[in-house]
């Protein structure tokens, strides 16, 4: 897809996964995770997608059949804010209007037709997230006992990709890195710019992202399924 560069921080340990090597290169439905992110997120046609690994690791472009004219990849940073910073650092020069997105290492089953929608929809106002409405109902804590309900009518559960203009994501990881600021998803980052349209985009379809060796008998299912 023209005017479209993908960044998959990819660069953490896992810890709470467990296991002997990171979660995103553990096998599942006869591949390693992180091969099935990156060959789902090829089926966008992306100009470029840049990779974060953790140190000391490589990307097998050819064991893997990733176009290495395509396919970068960068030794990620202790956090994924650094290791997204790292990715965009690594594009070739670019239209600042061009669209960025970020998606999760270990979510390799996101539907193409909500990989397509949060992309067409980032293009319509210059930021979109993945997610989901959500259905349960959710309490405030005070340490272990219950505080309150939250009202959940007004909450979406943010999921990846988020997809931005290019100037936007650069210019919010500029300013958290000056300012100190750590965030969680990219979508906080360009919240703090301000004037900002995102676009929650609904996901269809199971997005679910590899965290507990219990996450792997759902995301085997999706994978078995073939291209959604």
């Amino acid at each position: 897809m023209r005017g479209l560069q993908v960044l998959v921080p990819a660069g953490g340990a896992g810890e709470r996964f467990g296991g002997p090597e990171p979660k995103q290169f553990t096998e599942v439905a006869g591949r390693p995770v992180l091969r099935w992110t990156l060959e789902r997120l090829l089926s966008l046609d992306p100009e470029h997608l840049v990779v974060a690994l953790p140190p000391g690791r490589e990307l097998p472009l050819a064991e893997w059949g990733l176009p290495a004219d395509r396919v970068l990849w960068v030794p990620g940073g202790p956090t994924r804010q650094l290791s997204v910073a790292a990715c965009l650092a690594a594009l070739p020069p670019g239209d600042d209007r061009e669209l960025v997105a970020v998606h999760d290492g270990a979510r390799p089953a996101t539907a193409l037709e909500d990989l397509r929608s949060v992309v067409a929809a980032a293009a319509r106002t210059g930021g979109a997230v993945l997610g989901r409405r959500l259905s349960d109902t959710l309490k405030r804590l005070d340490g272990d006992l219950i505080a309150g309900t939250l009202d959940r009518q007004d909450l979406f559960r943010a999921e990846t990709p988020q997809v931005f203009r290019r100037s936007l994501l650069a210019a919010a990881l500029a300013r958290a890195a000056a300012g100190g600021v750590a965030a969680t998803d990219e979508s906080a980052l360009v919240e703090r710019l301000g004037g900002v349209e995102i676009v929650a985009v609904e996901a269809r379809r199971p997005n679910p992202k590899l965290t507990l060796a219990g996450d792997l008998g759902l995301v085997a299912g999706l994978l078995a399924g073939g291209p959604a």
